[in-house]
């Protein structure tokens, strides 16, 4: 029962980091993307302060180091392709994490395993309506690989390590190693209604409480299955850019992310 409730809540993760998509696309307009992820990243750690403990730095930073990379990479790549696209391209983790959790970490894998991966990269392939990658496009693709190796060190560290503290250093991590690049590469820096929103959706709803959330709920269950069940992204991703960026999918787009969900309900329904 455990694993079933882990399931769902790292759905509620999905959500809303879905929703983060359009919302980031729209502040990049007017800020730099490393100083908007320095003073994203910033904002959060004060959030964990009330939990902070002396553990896991090693373990948290080497999952942020990941994370850093990720969202690097899917900060300045949605500044080259839609909201919607960096969203689904991003979901190829759920192809690359299982991968790398049985390189490093000998993580099992069944015929459940496979089938659920395969209806979901099936999914994101459809949902991508793909035409050839463009340089946006790359990027995201470089970020999925990075938070492929995030799920998968999450799920082996968290049942070692206080999954809070976890959190903070990846976070704190990610703060770390933006803000040199800020200090370099910021040419916008403009404090608007939408950077504020944009602020405190990702570093509160997005960073804080699903980073808390994903690292205590991947200590039940498996990097394969959270891989799956984090997919579903791209779908929210979609919901959120046709309310605020007006993109809008077509038939064989709607069927992959029928996809998708299908296969977060066979990794959910896998017995205990």
């Amino acid at each position: 029962m455990k694993r079933l409730y882990a399931d769902l809540g790292l759905v509620l993760v999905a959500l809303i980091w879905g929703a983060t998509f359009p919302v980031v696309k729209i502040a990049l307009e007017s800020m730099s993307p490393f100083a908007f992820n320095t003073i994203r990243f910033f904002i959060s750690c004060i959030f964990f302060v009330p939990f902070f403990r002396r553990e896991g730095f090693i373990e948290g930073f080497k999952i942020g180091i990941a994370s850093f990379l990720g969202y690097t990479f899917q900060t300045v790549g949605l500044e080259y392709t839609t909201a919607t696209n960096a969203g689904f391209i991003t979901s190829t983790y759920v192809v690359l994490t299982p991968i790398l959790a049985y390189f490093f970490y000998r993580a099992s894998f069944d015929e459940r395993d496979i089938l659920s991966v395969v209806l979901a990269f099936t999914g994101i392939y459809f949902l991508s309506g793909y035409s050839g990658f463009n340089s946006g496009d790359i990027l995201i693709l470089i970020c999925a690989l990075a938070f492929a190796a995030e799920i998968a060190m999450i799920s082996h560290y968290s049942k070692f390590n206080n999954p809070s503290m976890l959190a903070f250093w990846q976070t704190f991590a990610i703060f770390t190693l933006s803000a040199p690049f800020a200090a370099l590469t910021t040419t916008k820096f403009k404090i608007d209604e939408s950077v504020i929103a944009a602020l405190l959706i990702t570093a509160f709803f997005a960073t804080f409480v699903a980073r808390m959330l994903q690292n205590w709920l991947q200590r039940y269950t498996k990097a394969s299955d959270a891989a799956v069940i984090l997919s579903m992204e791209g779908v929210f991703a979609y919901m959120f850019s046709a309310i605020m960026l007006a993109e809008r999918l077509n038939l064989m787009e709607y069927a992959g992310a029928g996809m998708i969900v299908l296969a977060v309900v066979v990794v959910s329904l896998r017995p205990e």
